[in-house]
């Protein structure tokens, strides 16, 4: 810890020395600064850092224009995210985010993935998404990284909800839906709500307003329940 603290003091000189220093001496040590080499002892320890994690977050301090809280510390030391396993992740948890089942490794994956949209993420190609998602991603880790938020519902909150082409899509989608069962009785058919019970079958995927709008259509045309 006397090695970290002091490449720490050499990089940021007082200021890393006023942000822990109480002014208390004992025995020609100032109490503060040494809570602080004992905290970071146990944490490095409990994390389980090793000095390449260690050296990995002194040269991301060098960037730095104050010394890092013990959090922001950690995250330098992380290894850099692979870019081919973080592209195949935002695409199996984009997937899963439709049905609020996403876990995410690294908040920066998916802060990327929302930059170049849902639809994109899932409709493109490994090959098509990757340089994309790279300088997305890149973007993304020069700032501040927030929390991966809870999905909101499209339908519920669309302005909270991320903007995306696929919930352009899908809202779209229960508007027609919704004009054709206005129109029924005006000679309208009930084609489009069958295919979309079909759809519900075969994927499972079909937003629960628009599946409702479909099965209230046919029951009000033959009077019985899709």
């Amino acid at each position: 810890m006397d090695w970290l603290f002091g490449q720490l003091h050499g990089m940021f000189g007082n200021k890393l020395l006023d942000g822990f220093r109480s002014g208390h001496v004992v025995d020609g040590k100032d109490t503060g600064i040494e809570n602080m080499k004992a905290t970071w002892t146990e944490k490095i320890r409990a994390n389980g850092m090793k000095l390449v994690d260690v050296k990995r977050g002194l040269a991301g301090a060098e960037r730095l224009k104050w010394p890092p809280t013990w959090g922001e510390f950690i995250e330098l030391c992380k290894p850099p995210i692979n870019i081919d396993a973080a592209v195949y992740e935002a695409i199996d948890q984009m997937r899963a985010r439709q049905h609020g089942k996403d876990v995410w490794s690294d908040p920066a994956i998916y802060w990327a993935a929302v930059k170049i949209g849902e639809y994109d993420v899932i409709s493109q190609t490994f090959s098509q998404l990757k340089p994309r998602f790279e300088v997305m991603l890149k973007k993304v880790l020069e700032g501040e990284i927030h929390p991966v938020p809870p999905r909101v519902p499209a339908l519920a909150a669309p302005g909270a909800a991320e903007s995306t082409r696929e919930f352009g899509r899908q809202r779209l989608d229960e508007l027609n839906a919704s004009a054709a069962f206005k129109n029924i009785s005006k000679g309208g058919n009930i084609n489009w709500a069958l295919r979309i019970i079909e759809e519900e079958r075969q994927t499972g995927k079909v937003p629960l307003n628009k599946l409702k709008i479909a099965r209230d259509a046919i029951f009000n045309v033959t009077g019985k329940a899709a």
